[in-house]
Parts: C-alpha cells; sequence; structure tokens
C-alpha cells in the first residue's frame, strides 16, 4: 500500500468510529449534577435508579447481600460525631432494600413490611426504601420531608 492509501484508510477509519460514537445522547454520571440539580444513581445489577438531592455531594454507596434481600445503603459525608455510624464521617440516610418476593410475602410480617417504603415490584423482587430515623445535627436543616418525598417519587424499577 501507498503512504497516500494507508493514510486515506487510517482517515476513514477514525471518521467511521467518530460517527457511529454519536447517538446525540448523554449518559448521565453518577458524579455529576444532572440539568435537575441532581445526582443520578442506577444500579442495573439491582434493577433500579433514583436521584439525589444536590446535598448529597459525595455520597458513596455499599451494598449488602443476604440469601433473602441486598441492600444498597447510601451514605452522606456528616460532622456530627455523636452518632454511630458504620462508616466513619459518614451518616446513611438511605436504604434500598430489594427483597426476594417470596421472602417477603411468606417470612415477613405487617410490622417487619411498615419498616419500608414499597417502591414497586417486578418479578421476583419487591423494592423497599427505608430513611434514617436520627438525623445528624449537621443534616437537621438541610433534610426535609420535601426531599424524601422527592426520592420516592423518582425511585424507577427498570
Amino acid at each position: 500500500m501507498t503512504y497516500k492509501k494507508i493514510t486515506f484508510f487510517l482517515f476513514a477509519t477514525v471518521l467511521l468510529i467518530s460517527l457511529t460514537g454519536c447517538r446525540g445522547t448523554k449518559i448521565e454520571s453518577m458524579d455529576e449534577l444532572n440539568a435537575e440539580n441532581l445526582y443520578p444513581y442506577s444500579n442495573d445489577d439491582l434493577g433500579f435508579s433514583l436521584y439525589l438531592p444536590s446535598d448529597f455531594i459525595y455520597f458513596q454507596t455499599q451494598r449488602k447481600n443476604n440469601q433473602d434481600f441486598s441492600d444498597l445503603e447510601i451514605y452522606i459525608p456528616t460532622a456530627d460525631m455523636s452518632q454511630q455510624k458504620e462508616v466513619s464521617g459518614y451518616a446513611k440516610p438511605i436504604i434500598v432494600r430489594v427483597f426476594d418476593k417470596k421472602y417477603w410475602n411468606d417470612n415477613m410480617n405487617d410490622e417487619e413490611r411498615a419498616e419500608y417504603i414499597k417502591a414497586g415490584e417486578k418479578g421476583n423482587r419487591v423494592y423497599g426504601l427505608m430513611f434514617w430515623n436520627n438525623i445528624p445535627s449537621d443534616w437537621s436543616v438541610k433534610w426535609t420531608e420535601d426531599m424524601k418525598n422527592q426520592i420516592i417519587k423518582d425511585f424507577q424499577i427498570k
């Protein structure tokens, strides 16, 4: 091959890759605020997504698996050291628990189910949300019922 043919081939390949990669939609980054000033969070493995308030900057997640359910725990920074925390310097405002549907229906009583806000079901899964009861002092003004309700409203099962 001549130099011109190699150059043309490389140019055509780069152009083709560039054009096929431009789909016009941007995947939301979980560590950047979107246009609505929210942090999008998506968990394909557990089959859900939600949006977190801008106050949740530097949020972290941790997953815990159990035979009957999986927890996705969301942590946010706090300066309130009086609280018992699993992760130093962080508080846990939200737990998304994905239950096995049979466990939810057959092994839990009404009192246990009432601890969770049932966000929906799909297939053999039931999705429940639990919010903190003991709000850290530095979050007492930031955390609102509207914030909680917005998280619930924006929760989506995939």
